[in-house]
């Protein structure tokens, strides 16, 4: 295991750090302040970032990609979160149901959806897996009834599949124009056993836009309910076999939470450096905060836990390639473990910044509600844990 950065890789994480710093978070922190969620999807940004290579970190060169594994990836994501970490979400997306498309599509699928993929300068994608009442359930897996799992159904009606059901909260549902659907296909058989995945266009006949999801943090990131109702999709547009999406889900599972890691690590920099400008600037008793051992203490006491942190987020992503036997664990550590992390940061730069910190808009108090809502992300800590300790006490029988 090494990671010893190639110069691919640092020349990628340069041009990501300096869009973030130069372009995200200025916009961030106007995006942020606006009350109606559809109004803070940074388009432009997306246009911007696809011009600098960043949409399609994740595709195959054959493709027009870069090719990037996962350590690559998010080495990426971290510098993108840390100008705003609903922009990096939105960005990564593109990056893992690109690839989907590339290695599991059709000639025909791929020629046509990933050729729009790459052309279009705006064009992103999203996952609908979760429905009200089966989120966390999912990352488990909970199969104990016929009931647990995805409701949403397609039946094979002729050539077509014709889609019924909601998800919620969907990451760019409303803005995505390319969405892959799980849908139970066999209600017969627990759900992991019945499932399908779907190529669902944005323009479907049959599919529209519920709730979009007024969010503590991560507003940059869309959220969206979407609704099928009668969405009938050719028979050609399946990604995989029928009922055979399980797998598909499980094999995008490690690198998915480690990204989910680089994320917060990208907003517990950002919450750190706040926190320590604040401290060398702020005077109490005469000095700089940051000159009271105490207070210095608790700057490098934060910086040690990031460290360690983004060590097992690396970890994750590498053995998410190379070692599969290990990522599953590895990966529901480093998001179970990078989100706490970072939520301790947050807290503590904002506790820095005292009276400032708690004011509407500025930066502590956006990094914190940023981070807390981290704690919820990839199927929730409490239900990572549980799997965790279930695959643990497996391997230990």
């Amino acid at each position: 295991m090494d990671f010893g950065l190639n110069s691919r890789q640092l020349e990628l994480r340069d041009v990501a750090q300096q869009f973030a710093v130069n372009r995200i978070r200025p916009a961030a922190e106007r995006l942020d302040r606006l009350e109606d969620p559809a109004s803070t999807y940074p388009e432009a940004l997306i246009e911007e970032a696809s011009d600098l290579g960043l949409r399609t970190l994740g595709l195959p060169e054959r493709y027009g990609g870069s090719g990037a594994d996962a350590l690559t990836e998010v080495l990426v994501l971290e510098e993108l979160c840390y100008g705003d970490a609903g922009f990096g979400m939105t960005l990564a997306h593109p990056w893992r149901e690109g690839r989907m498309l590339a290695e599991l599509g059709t000639e025909a699928q791929q020629e046509r959806f990933l050729t729009e993929l790459i052309k279009d300068r705006s064009f992103v994608t999203a996952l609908a897996i979760t429905e009200e009442h089966s989120g966390s359930d999912n990352a488990l897996p909970y199969t104990a009834s016929l009931d647990a799992g995805p409701r949403t159904t397609a039946i094979r009606h002729g050539g077509h599949w014709i889609l019924n059901g909601r998800k919620r909260w969907i990451t760019s549902g409303n803005v995505a124009k390319l969405i892959l659907v799980v849908a139970r296909t066999d209600a017969s058989v627990p759900w992991p056993e019945g499932i399908s995945m779907f190529i669902v266009p944005r323009e479907a006949p049959g599919l529209r836009v519920g709730v979009i999801e007024d969010k503590l943090g991560l507003r940059l990131n869309q959220n969206a309910e979407l609704i099928f109702e009668d969405c009938a999709i050719p028979h050609d547009q399946v990604l995989g076999e029928v009922n055979g999406a399980a797998p598909i889900l499980r094999a995008i599972g490690p690198s998915s939470k480690a990204k989910e890691g680089a994320k917060t690590l990208g907003i517990g920099r950002a919450a750190l450096d706040a926190g320590r400008q604040w401290a060398a600037s702020r005077v109490q008793g005469g000095v700089p905060l940051a000159e009271h051992q105490v207070i210095g203490n608790s700057l490098a006491e934060l910086a040690m836990e990031l460290e360690a942190a983004r060590t097992l987020v690396w970890r994750a992503a590498w053995a998410s390639d190379h070692d599969r036997g290990a990522a599953d664990s590895l990966s529901d550590m480093a998001k179970v473990l990078s989100s706490r992390v970072v939520v301790r940061v947050s807290l503590r730069s904002l506790e820095l910044h005292g009276g400032h910190g708690i004011r509407r808009g500025t930066a502590a108090e956006r990094n914190l509600r940023n981070a807390v809502t981290m704690l919820h992300a990839t199927g929730g800590n409490d239900a990572l844990l549980a799997r965790l300790h279930r695959d643990l006490w497996r391997a230990g029988s």
